[in-house]
């Protein structure tokens, strides 16, 4: 019984040992991260992926070992299919360099959404998600610094217009428990659609910003006050999320503003309640909120603002004489009433997103509307471009003279714009083509790549993107075009709105172009060569990079792929202030460019007579000289100048102005019909 006893025991004993064993750790994944790369910093504590690398493309990892098939899905089509190693690690990288800031993914495991488990999760796109932050090099206005803190506190009301409690959240600023007597201004802020009461504070970083511009003395203390953007009344059936259900949506929530949240943040908070110390402003479907709540009750606010979204909604053009029941009607009486109307939008938003705020910031402008008006540099649909917004949009709040003047030029990449005059021959040349010339389509596909290049110009190496064709065949010889960026931009610019690539797969497919490689470079040729939060400060490096193309980078691709050499096999394009480098650089180099383009070329164009001083030289290389402008564009004067000077002195050239302005939309549709006629020979 002894032995039996022993033997139980001992059986148990192991049993329990084994139980009490840390499980064994999966095996590493086969290749190490690349020494350069650091995690992310929206990682959950202790995950190495994803990582950010030094040119701020992402590297994502998952081990799904019994997995058959890994997508990392980015949103907008950017689906990164991963490859998988011999430990079940299956590994992405992005196809180009994401905009710095943050960015929602999620993973595509056998056709099954999951989030991704080395992300924190964040509520965005209708759902929780992960999220990964790209740092912008250079810039910590939406850090923690060394300074004050504001707390953002959470706090749930009971609405008797929805019949149910509500949570927000309320920053406070950093001296609100200390200064006892004090009463504060407020904003109201206002997430976008598929997100909630959780955007700014989280995603959208908003208490550093609002620390950090206090602390600066660049804005008055106040309280910013975070509702979720969904209400509707007992009993009334929910809308789902998105268009069209945008009002169903949100159907009760000017009740909720007027008869519920504003009384209990005034009757619980040290407010100062006149209606010049309360403002409402908010990103994509809360800036709309902003403007038909905002305009509807002037009695409450003097001070609005609409982030990607305005008092135009998303639709078309726009009658300030009958929107907002007339309350515009009268822009004297209007101008007089508000303290702050101000608009804000980024450059590479979706055409319909960017048209809507411009049309509408057009529509203010030319009634007398007084407002500001601000373009993001190379920022999307994004977090970015709204946390850049608030930036600039709160220290202009609550001061004794906010207004912006009427008529103020927007500030946007070249920062300038004036009155737009058009001449009889203004006229489009090509119908606009249709949207989806650049989708992905089931042909051949070329090849994008990011490489660097040692540039003794700017003394470092440098990044470039370049595509070659489908089949590209180092036996073969291949003409190459240069496609520059605007001021805002860098070498991924072009990608991230008119993916140039793909648009060339497709003009092969149909037969319409020749079979070429594009370089995308960065033109700002100086070391930090990102464009950093004030874009217009490194205009100067743009005019550096003459050197740095003709005399490294030209000589570069020549030695790594196999290309023509000769001027009638070299083009060069851009946009705006790539623009005018290639109408500076191309006509100032006809022994090295036959073939150039400007799309609305921005102010560094040099006056005409300095870029074609041998009109007969002009028309002897010239193989195409393209010029194109929105009727819509403030700096249409520079293209007509350029364009009225080539007809005087009779050098052939293609003149295309339709009707956009200066943004993507125009961009891309001339890219889309330069492609076709560069290096066609007649």
């Amino acid at each position: 019984m002894r032995t039996k006893s022993l033997l139980t025991a001992a059986l148990s004993f192991a049993a329990l040992s084994a139980l009490a064993q840390p499980p064994q750790a999966p095996p590493q994944a086969v290749t190490p991260p690349p020494a350069d790369s650091v995690p992310a910093a929206s990682n959950i504590r202790g995950a190495q992926y994803p990582r950010v690398l030094p040119d701020l493309n992402v590297l994502f990892q998952v081990r799904a070992p019994d997995a058959q098939k890994v997508e990392f899905n980015l949103g907008g089509g950017n689906r990164l299919a991963a490859t998988k190693d011999a430990n079940g690690y299956w590994t992405a990288k992005t196809n180009a360099p994401l905009v710095p800031g943050f960015h929602y993914y999620w993973l595509v495991i056998d056709g099954v959404q999951v989030n991704d488990p080395g992300s924190e999760t964040f509520y965005g796109t209708g759902k929780q998600t992960s999220g990964i932050e790209v740092p912008e090099k250079g810039v910590d206005y939406y850090l923690p610094k060394d300074v004050p803190h504001g707390e953002v506190r959470e706090r749930v009301y009971f609405s008797k217009t929805t019949n149910e409690w509500r949570r927000i959240f309320v920053y406070t600023p950093p001296d609100y428990d200390t200064s006892r007597e004090t009463r504060y201004p407020v904003l109201y802020l206002q997430h976008g659609g598929g997100e909630d009461e959780r955007g700014w504070p989280i995603q959208g970083k908003m208490a550093n910003i609002m620390d950090n511009l206090i602390a600066e003395k660049k804005s008055k203390p106040m309280l910013v006050v975070m509702e979720q953007g969904y209400a509707r009344k007992a009993g009334e059936p929910q809308a789902p999320q998105g268009p069209p259900n945008f009002s169903r949506m949100f159907s009760a929530l000017d009740e909720v503003f007027t008869k519920d949240l504003i009384p209990m943040i005034d009757s619980t908070y040290r407010t100062l309640t006149n209606r010049e110390s309360r403002a409402m402003a908010g990103l994509s479907m809360g800036g709309m909120q902003t403007f038909q709540i905002g305009l509807a009750h002037t009695e409450l606010f003097a001070s609005l603002g609409g982030f990607s979204g305005g008092g135009g909604g998303f639709g078309g053009p726009i009658d300030l004489k009958t929107a907002h029941n007339g309350a515009m009607a009268d822009p004297e009486a209007f101008n007089k009433k508000m303290k702050l109307v101000w608009l804000g939008i980024g450059t590479a938003e979706p055409a319909n997103m960017y048209a809507s705020v411009k049309g509408y910031h057009d529509a203010l402008e030319k009634a007398g509307i007084k407002h500001g008006y601000y373009e993001s540099p190379g920022t999307s649909h994004e977090w970015l471009t709204w946390r850049r917004c608030l930036h600039e949009f709160a220290p202009l709040l609550f001061r004794e003279s906010a207004q912006a003047p009427a008529n103020q030029p927007p500030r946007r990449p070249g920062g300038f714009g004036g009155p737009i005059k058009l001449n009889p021959d203004d006229i489009q040349a090509f119908p606009d083509p249709p949207a989806e010339v650049n989708a992905k389509r089931d042909v051949p596909h070329g090849k994008l790549e990011l490489i660097e290049y040692d540039s003794k110009t700017v003394g470092v190496k440098r990044k470039v993107n370049v595509y070659t064709p489908p089949g590209y065949d180092p036996g073969k010889k291949y003409p190459v075009l240069y496609l520059l960026h605007g001021i805002g931009g860098d070498e991924t610019e072009w990608l991230r709105f008119a993916s140039p690539n793909l648009l060339m797969d497709n003009l092969l497919a149909d037969g319409k172009a020749q079979p070429m490689i594009i370089v995308l470079p960065n033109g700002r040729a100086q070391k930090d060569d990102r464009p950093g939060p004030n874009a217009m400060a490194t205009a100067p490096a743009f005019a550096v990079f003459e050197r740095d193309l003709l005399d490294d980078l030209i000589p570069a691709i020549e030695k790594r792929y196999s290309v023509k050499s000769e001027r009638e096999s070299r083009a060069v394009a851009g946009l705006s202030m790539g623009g005018g480098q290639s109408l500076n650089f191309g006509l100032g180099h006809l022994d090295t460019f036959a073939w150039v383009g400007g799309f609305s070329s921005a102010p560094n164009t040099k006056p005409p007579a300095q870029l074609v001083p041998d009109a007969s030289a002009a028309k002897a290389k010239l193989k195409l000289l393209y010029l194109s402008c929105g009727n819509k564009d403030g700096l249409i004067g520079i293209s007509q100048g350029v364009h009225g000077y080539l007809k005087e002195k009779e050098v052939p050239h293609l003149w295309n102005v339709d009707s956009h302005a200066h943004d993507p939309t125009h961009w891309k549709n001339n890219l889309y019909y330069f492609l076709q006629r560069v290096f066609q020979e007649k």
